[in-house]
């Protein structure tokens, strides 16, 4: 099952990060929108949302799926994740924020519930994560995404 959603901070979280700038507030609060927006994109199955917070040169790396290089191929994996489920539980928690210039590092935990939309008993997953996220303009958005599942 693949888990593409586990992104949410807290700004406590954010005021914990290693900062780099004398702009590290404004970043650390831009960053933590992007997260924000990253997630509910997930939990509302919006896929043009979802695809807006990732760069164009974006890798995608998940244990037992192929590496995902570049944001037509994360489009295919997050339009067919949205259409085989719903996303209502995203549970995360973050071990490690860094932040330094153009780039932000969040490692965590996370938890979900899937539910099929096809029917059938929804799963729950958890396993760690790790983004790193680049300023691009005036946005952040996800160059490079790992995720991989605990035993349960």
């Amino acid at each position: 099952m693949l888990r593409c959603a586990p992104l949410l901070l807290t700004a406590s979280l954010l005021a914990c990060a290693n900062h780099g700038s004398s702009s590290s507030a404004a970043d650390s609060t831009a960053l933590l929108r992007a997260y924000e927006q990253y997630r509910q994109a997930w939990l509302h199955g919006d896929t043009t949302a979802a695809l807006a917070r990732v760069s164009d040169d974006i890798r995608i790396l998940i244990s037992g799926v192929a590496d995902i290089a570049g944001k037509q191929e994360a489009r295919k994996l997050f339009l067919d994740e949205m259409a085989k489920y719903d996303v209502p539980v995203l549970n995360l928690g973050h071990q490690d924020v860094i932040m330094s210039g153009d780039h932000a590092i969040v490692i965590g935990r996370y938890e979900e519930v899937q539910v099929p939309k096809a029917g059938g008993a929804p799963t729950q997953g958890w396993g760690r994560y790790m983004t790193i996220w680049r300023r691009e303009g005036n946005e952040w958005r996800i160059a490079r995404y790992m995720l991989n599942e605990l035993p349960h």
